[in-house]
C-alpha cells in the first residue's frame, strides 16, 4: 500500500472518532513528553490544525457532515455538539493539571508550616515543667484545660491537609475513569510533583503520629510533680489529652466521598466553557453564560 493511500485511510479512520477518542488520543499525546513546556514546544512546531487541541474540531465537523448528507441544519446541530464534547474534555484536561499544580505547590508550603509548628509543639514538650506553674495558677483544673490545646490544633491540621491531597488525587482517578478510559491525564512533571507532595503529606503525618504521645506524656508528667509539689493529691486530675492518631487508610477510604465535589466542580466549569467556546461562532455564547449565571444564582429552574 502507497504512503498516499495509507494517509487516506489514516484520514478516513479518524473521521470516525469520537470527541473522547479525540481527547484520549490528546492526553496519551501529553503524556509523551516529559513537561508540560516540551509538549507544547512540540505542539507549536507543527501547524495550527495539527495541534492536537485543534485540529479534531475540524475533524468532528467533518464528520458531522458525512452522517447529515443532504441535512444542513442535522449537521450543524450535530457539528456543534460533537465539538462542544470535545472541547469541554479538553478544558477538563487543562483545568485538572492547573489546579493540581496549584494545590502541590501550595500544599507543599503547608507541609513545611504545619512541620515547623509541630517541632515548636515537640521542643516545647520537653521544658513544659517552665509553664506547668502558670497552668496551675488557674483557680482549677478545669480552667487549665482551657490553655490552647497546640497539638490538638495540629492534629487537625495535618488531618485536613491530608483529606485535601487524598480529595485531588481520587478526584483525578474518578476523571481519568469515567471521561478517558482510565488513560493518565496529568502531564508528567505535574504528576511527579504531586506525588512529591503526597509523600512529603503522608510523611508529616507518620511524624505527628510517632510524636504525639511523647508531648502530651512529657507534659503529664509535669502536671503530676506540680501537683505533689502544691500538695494536691486529691485535686481534679489533670491530664493533657492525647490526640488520637491519624489514621491515613480510613481516610482513604472515604476518597470518593471527599472526590465527588471537586469532580463535580471541574466537569461543570468545562463543560460550561466549552459550550460557550463553540456558541461564541454563532454569538449565541452570551445568551447561554447568562442563563447559566441566573441558575447558578437561583433564579431559573
Amino acid at each position: 500500500m502507497s504512503n498516499s493511500a495509507k494517509s487516506k485511510r489514516l484520514d478516513k479512520m479518524e473521521l470516525q472518532l469520537s470527541p473522547r477518542q479525540w481527547a484520549i488520543r490528546m492526553a496519551d499525546e501529553m503524556r509523551r513528553y516529559p513537561s508540560r513546556e516540551d509538549f507544547l514546544k512540540a505542539v507549536g512546531k507543527g501547524t495550527c490544525r495539527q495541534a492536537p487541541f485543534i485540529g479534531p474540531l475540524f475533524a468532528l465537523g467533518e464528520q458531522a457532515k458525512e452522517r447529515s448528507p443532504a441535512d444542513k441544519r442535522r449537521e450543524v446541530e450535530l457539528s456543534r455538539k460533537l465539538r462542544t464534547d470535545f472541547r469541554s474534555l479538553t478544558l477538563l484536561l487543562a483545568n485538572i493539571n492547573n489546579a493540581i499544580l496549584r494545590k502541590a505547590e501550595e500544599n507543599r508550603l503547608k507541609v513545611a508550616l504545619r512541620a515547623s509548628m509541630l517541632q515548636t509543639v515537640v521542643w516545647k514538650g520537653a521544658f513544659v515543667h517552665v509553664a506547668i506553674t502558670d497552668v496551675f495558677g488557674a483557680s482549677s483544673a478545669i480552667e487549665a484545660r482551657l490553655c490552647p490545646p497546640s497539638l490538638l490544633e495540629n492534629a487537625v491540621d495535618n488531618l485536613t491537609l491530608l483529606m485535601d491531597t487524598i480529595a485531588c488525587k481520587a478526584a483525578v482517578q474518578a476523571i481519568q475513569e469515567k471521561y478517558f478510559e482510565s488513560h493518565p491525564i496529568l502531564f508528567k512533571d505535574v504528576e511527579t510533583e504531586f506525588e512529591t507532595t503526597i509523600g512529603m503529606v503522608r510523611d508529616l503525618i507518620a511524624w505527628f503520629n510517632e510524636n504525639r504521645k511523647d508531648v502530651a506524656g512529657s507534659r503529664n508528667r509535669g502536671s503530676d510533680q506540680e501537683q505533689q509539689k502544691a500538695g494536691i493529691a486529691n485535686a481534679l486530675p489533670f491530664e493533657y489529652e492525647i490526640s488520637p492518631p491519624i489514621d491515613i487508610e480510613a481516610i482513604e477510604k472515604r476518597n470518593e466521598e471527599l472526590a465527588h465535589p471537586i469532580v463535580e466542580r471541574r466537569v461543570r466549569d468545562a463543560t460550561v466553557i466549552g459550550t460557550a467556546d463553540i456558541l461564541r461562532e454563532t454569538g449565541m455564547d452570551e445568551d447561554y453564560v447568562w442563563q447559566h449565571f441566573r441558575k447558578e444564582m437561583g433564579l431559573e429552574s
